[in-house]
């Protein structure tokens, strides 16, 4: 290895060491109450360092939330790649995946979700990691509804307006993820999440796939 690959290798290891400082801190703590200082101790660099790699805390942040945006995309992917598999059979796996990516990256989801609180500071949108961060959420929304187009295209679903179907989609997912985030589904509804997501998906499904009219309808 080279002294200038080692050197851009020692770089981008000093760069994770402390995005890794920064999530855990982020991940336990949150948002507000952590500050550059507590970063640069927790990473064991000095402010300079820091600055060095990142602008502010926005940056690190919001480097936090392209990582997680990352493995929930990268988990789409694989289920609108399956071969010889029905669109609506990929829209229940993305479901699936979704709310799989909630219980398993728990820290990551609130970062880039609606249930975290958001600061005003962190609603900008002219910086370059915020414009990657953008771009990556619309790609994952133009995944699910390249699903609903191929869906329109071969007879299974009804035609419609995808783009806004797809978002409706989306909302409808956060929403009951919503409730169980505030233990609402078991306390307050009285029914296991699971359920609860099969129950809608059939609904909101029942919808837009192209359904046989049986022997009732046509009499």
């Amino acid at each position: 290895m080279s002294i200038r690959a080692r050197t851009i290798e020692a770089k981008q290891q000093k760069r994770q060491k402390i995005l890794d400082a920064a999530k855990e801190l982020f991940f336990n703590k949150g948002y507000y109450v952590i500050g550059i200082d507590m970063i640069t101790e927790k990473a064991g660099v000095s402010t300079g360092t820091f600055y060095h790699y990142y602008k502010n805390k926005i940056e690190i942040y919001k480097s936090l939330q392209n990582e997680g945006l990352d493995i929930l995309v990268d988990s789409i992917m694989k289920v609108i790649s399956l071969p010889r598999t029905s669109s609506l059979t990929k829209l229940k796996e993305i479901a699936r995946v979704y709310f799989r990516y909630y219980n398993d990256h728990r820290e990551y989801f609130d970062i880039i979700s609606i249930l975290s609180a958001t600061p005003d500071e962190l609603k900008e949108t002219q910086t370059e990691i915020s414009r990657i961060v953008d771009r990556k959420a619309h790609s994952l929304l133009k995944m699910i509804e390249s699903v609903l187009i191929e869906g329109i295209e071969n007879g299974e679903f009804v035609s419609m307006n995808t783009w806004k179907v797809t978002n409706m989609f989306w909302g409808l997912m956060d929403g009951l993820i919503l409730l169980e985030h505030r233990n609402n589904t078991l306390n307050v509804i009285g029914v296991d999440l699971e359920d609860l997501i099969k129950q809608a998906l059939e609904i909101t499904f029942f919808g837009i796939v192209k359904h046989k009219p049986s022997e009732n309808r046509k009499k």
